[in-house]
């Protein structure tokens, strides 16, 4: 695991050439949670003076994208490359495509393009498996690479076909990474073998605060909890909670949920909360700074059936707001159930019934245990994990 919490760049002043990255999102949504590393990374690697590339799908309709090319970051989209990847089985034959599209710049001109070919390529995956064909293309060029893997699901596993990059582009990268050690330990059990080269980082996140937010009174003594993810029914579980809340026991409870994000599924979602008539839940949408969040919620609930190590939770704990939460991918590595939140044994109707209730049950309690998840948190999380990931990066680019 990464702890070291040094914020000094590493500097390198011996180098032939000076250090190039290209980074690669095989993200296909607009942006996640997922794409915060790699983006940071790429930040804070520009501003110590190294050569940065990124590519990734839909970049003109994406405000974070055009925020990396402000900081001097060439950015180019690469939703037709991944298509083609997929339709293809040679990489070779990827290659005329780059050079037309000119990943390379100065691609005619032997001195710069020595100076652009990349010291390591950082392919940032959303699952565990969405970007091998990436890291093969990789493999087939002599390209150093490593892969960060931001989710694994007990419930998807990779096809034959997929199984078998994946455990070729794994075991010959030069590192893989991963947000949580359970997501560590079930990409090995997939792939069929160790990974002696892997590493768990942990990813960055909005919280940047020296401490708990002040705990917000409740009106009337009225409850609020916050549902804070991608409006994602396969990964997110929201549709479970919606059904568990219309039980007669939560309509007549004073409580209520805001499901804060967006995602493919809010409209189902908001469909299926008046089917169910509830009355006690709202879908604001996604908010930008979530200290607005937790200035007025006292609690956090992930209903999740699949997860990495999702950064809203960090965020929650950080604020000083208990989670109330299932027991998937890294959740119960950053969770203590009683003690810094409520853990569900399973995304499942009976168990977050279960565990809903029991968080219910101690809701006066909540102030307290959210002081110890924020106490928690902190030793757990270093200040700026970008920078633990990046110096990290430059030790694989010496190795």
């Amino acid at each position: 695991m990464l702890t070291s919490t040094n914020t000094e760049p590493i500097v390198f002043k011996d180098l032939k050439k000076p250090l190039t990255f290209i980074f690669i999102s095989s993200c296909c949504e607009y942006w996640g949670g997922s794409e915060e590393l790699w983006s940071e990374s790429a930040r804070y690697l520009q501003k110590q003076g190294y050569t940065v590339h990124a590519f990734k799908n839909r970049v003109q309709r994406v405000q974070r994208i055009q925020e990396l090319k402000a900081d001097g970051i060439a950015v180019k989209n690469i939703a037709i490359l991944f298509t083609l990847l997929y339709r293809f089985s040679f990489a070779i034959k990827l290659l005329s495509f780059l050079k037309k599209i000119q990943i390379f710049k100065y691609k005619n001109e032997r001195h710069q393009l020595n100076i652009l070919q990349p010291s390591l390529v950082i392919i940032s995956q959303g699952d565990n498996y969405d970007g091998v064909e990436m890291a093969k293309v990789c493999l087939e060029l002599n390209l150093p690479y490593i892969i960060i893997s931001q989710k694994a699901s007990d419930a998807v596993w990779p096809n034959s076909k997929k199984r078998q990059i994946m455990q070729d582009v794994y075991k010959k990268a030069k590192s893989s990474f991963f947000v949580s050690q359970h997501n560590l330990a079930l990409t090995e059990a997939q792939l069929g073998y160790s990974l002696t080269n892997a590493t768990v980082v942990r990813n960055p996140h909005r919280a940047l605060i020296p401490a708990a937010l002040p705990y917000p009174p409740t009106k009337n003594d009225c409850f609020q909890i916050a549902c804070v993810a991608r409006l994602w029914i396969l990964d997110k579980g929201q549709d479970i909670l919606l059904r568990v809340l219309a039980q007669d026991k939560w309509r007549n409870r004073n409580l209520h949920i805001s499901f804060f994000g967006k995602g493919i599924d809010r409209d189902g979602l908001i469909d299926l909360s008046k089917l169910l008539e509830l009355k006690n839940v709202s879908f604001p949408g996604f908010v930008n700074n979530i200290m607005d969040i937790w200035h007025h919620h006292q609690a956090l609930i992930m209903p999740s059936r699949a997860e990495g190590l999702p950064i809203a939770l960090v965020e929650a704990m950080m604020c000083g707001r208990p989670g109330i939460v299932t027991d998937v991918g890294g959740i119960s590595e950053i969770v203590e159930d009683d003690i810094t939140g409520f853990i569900a044994t399973s995304p499942c109707f009976a168990e977050i019934d279960k565990v809903l209730e029991r968080a219910w049950q101690r809701r006066y309690e909540w102030e307290n245990i959210g002081k110890e998840a924020s106490i928690s948190i902190r030793k757990l999380i270093p200040p700026h994990p970008e920078q633990v990931f990046s110096d990290h990066l430059l030790q694989l680019c010496q190795s």
